[in-house]
């Protein structure tokens, strides 16, 4: 994935009610108003949310007669946990190598 991408992609989850959506979508397909009701905000403001959720490529919609439906992405969320998980072993590393190396130091007297 391009970075700016994932620099979207990490944009779009970045808000509160947009992963209240996501953790919803997860549960399986469903309609712009039952989201709604389900987030109890107004129709209006989850279009708004989910337009941004579409431009980064985790949302994608359909339409059957009058109703919307909305669906995760398979997959459109697999650069962000890895780049995430490589960002965690890399610090938990760091911070591993931290520790040895205070812990080595508390042993040695440390004079003025």
């Amino acid at each position: 994935m391009v970075k700016y991408e994932l620099d979207r992609v990490a944009h779009a989850i970045a808000s509160e009610p947009r992963r209240a959506i996501l953790e919803r979508l997860a549960e399986g397909e469903t309609s712009m108003s039952r989201l709604a009701g389900h987030l109890d905000v107004s129709l209006p403001a989850v279009d708004k949310h989910v337009r941004l959720l579409m431009d980064a490529g985790v949302v994608a919609k359909s339409k059957s007669g009058r109703t919307t439906s909305l669906r995760l992405v398979p997959g459109s969320l697999d650069d962000l946990a890895t780049w995430a998980m490589s960002t965690r072993l890399m610090w938990g590393n760091a911070l591993d190598r931290l520790e040895e190396h205070l812990t080595a130091g508390s042993d040695t007297e440390v004079t003025p």
